[in-house]
């Protein structure tokens, strides 16, 4: 039998698979933006240094080519020439005394031309370095076509040229990247998750809303089956009590056993009526303590609410429903296997709240039989009908709070009744 994937675990497997083809495209993006902005810079440090030499004809040395072109002002900070021993033969603006050729190392490779281009990791300048090895001068302008005469004071037979520019546009781009890229990624994986939630969600709608369908047919159905009950029942009840009369002995002890069973149908019946019932109905101001107390003098002939028990603690509900919710809860208790002694009631004040419980020292109720305690018609008891502690829960939710039910340390159960304590009565 194959394993079922629940929608839960289906929907984050297909948000973290959206998230990564997403993440996929952007880094796709971010990727092509810095290609192209590499090819831009690169070919920036190209029309730089051709500027560079094309300036240079009408002056006697770079820095006059440099100073005197507001082109070349405007984005070189540093031009210098270095000879075989690494030292400076001419040098200009920020170029260091020194060239270091451990900066041609890692990621720098040179393009087919010779040209090294070296980004500064913490400025928008790129040093631009062409090994020039060790062509003469006078080779290098006749290939030039140029006068070899000497256009500066220092002859050109330097190792490595060195200019160091300023790419303002590239280094935004870079940076625009690297902050964006992670907020779009938290984004993305923000926007695969509420997606998921409102898919999740919206299966949970749709489950209730079928739910609600099946429950209203079945409800209908119920409430016209409890109706239809209580006539022949009460014609049993009639006819019972007249054959009561007329037999003795164990006929009359039959008609007993008769009766009894017809008066479990009844309160069947009046629990189902009961669970179909509007759950909020009117509410009024209750006081808790003296509901609690008049429910158990009916039921156990005392009062076994607490003494230390607050006696002024209000909530707003109907009367009938939470009279109906503590004789469910009592009877429970009575019930429960544990006597009459062990059983008891509290009432006290919390954040606010009111805190009801009612407890027992009966038998308590098996862990594997907890989550379907509310459950309509589950019971554990051979008699019971099943829907006293689902008609509690929902007369509890209706009103505001909350109904939970767990098994005590050394034995038997406690509910506990959880509801917004009403300020406006003194």
């Amino acid at each position: 039998m194959k394993a079922r994937i629940s929608a839960a675990v289906s929907s984050g497997i297909a948000a973290v698979l959206g998230w990564v083809v997403l993440s996929a495209l952007v880094f796709f993006i971010a990727w092509t933006m810095q290609d192209r902005a590499r090819l831009i810079r690169d070919n920036d440090n190209e029309r730089i240094f051709n500027m560079l030499f094309t300036s240079l004809r009408g002056y006697d040395d770079f820095a006059a080519a440099i100073e005197a072109t507001p082109a070349l002002a405007e984005r070189i900070q540093g031009f210098a020439i270095y000879g075989d021993d690494l030292h400076s033969l001419y040098r200009w603006g920020k170029a260091p005394p020194v060239f270091d050729e451990g900066i041609l190392g890692g990621d720098s490779r040179p393009n087919r031309f010779g040209r090294y281009t070296i980004p500064d990791p913490k400025g928008a300048s790129v040093k631009f370095v062409l090994r020039t090895g060790h062509m003469p001068r006078e080779r290098m302008m006749e290939r030039r076509g140029e006068d070899p005469a000497p256009p500066f004071h220092h002859p050109f037979m330097g190792k490595y040229l060195y200019i160091d520019t300023v790419h303002s546009a590239w280094r935004r781009t870079q940076t625009v990247s690297a902050i964006l890229l992670p907020v779009v990624e938290v984004v993305l994986l923000f926007l695969m998750f509420s997606v998921r939630s409102l898919y999740l969600r919206n299966r949970e709608y749709r489950r209730r809303i079928e739910s609600q369908k099946n429950l209203v047919v079945l409800g209908t159905a119920a409430g016209t089956l409890a109706h239809e009950i209580k006539n022949p029942l009460l014609s049993i009840r009639l006819q019972t009590g007249i054959l009561e009369k007329s037999l003795d002995g164990k006929g009359k002890e039959e008609i007993t056993l008769i009766n009894q069973e017809v008066a479990r149908l009844s309160s069947l019946a009046y629990r189902v009526n009961d669970y179909l019932r509007e759950g909020k109905g009117s509410p009024v101001p209750l006081n808790m303590y003296d509901l609690l107390a008049e429910t158990s003098r009916r039921l156990f002939g005392r009062n076994i609410v607490k003494e230390d028990s607050a006696k002024d603690i209000f909530v707003m509900a109907d009367a009938d429903r939470f009279r109906s919710i503590f004789e469910n809860l009592m009877r429970n208790a009575l019930e429960s296997g544990g006597g009459e002694k062990g059983a008891g009631a509290s009432a006290e004040r919390s954040r606010g709240e009111a805190v009801i419980r009612v407890y027992d020292r009966g038998r308590g109720v098996a862990s594997s039989e907890l989550p379907r305690i509310f459950d309509p018609f589950f019971t554990t008891k051979s008699t019971g009908t099943g829907i006293g502690l689902s008609v509690s829960r929902r007369f509890v939710e209706a009103a505001g709070g909350t109904l939970t039910l767990k098994n005590r340390e050394g034995g038997g159960a406690e509910a506990v009744i959880v509801i917004a304590e009403y300020r406006g009565a003194s």
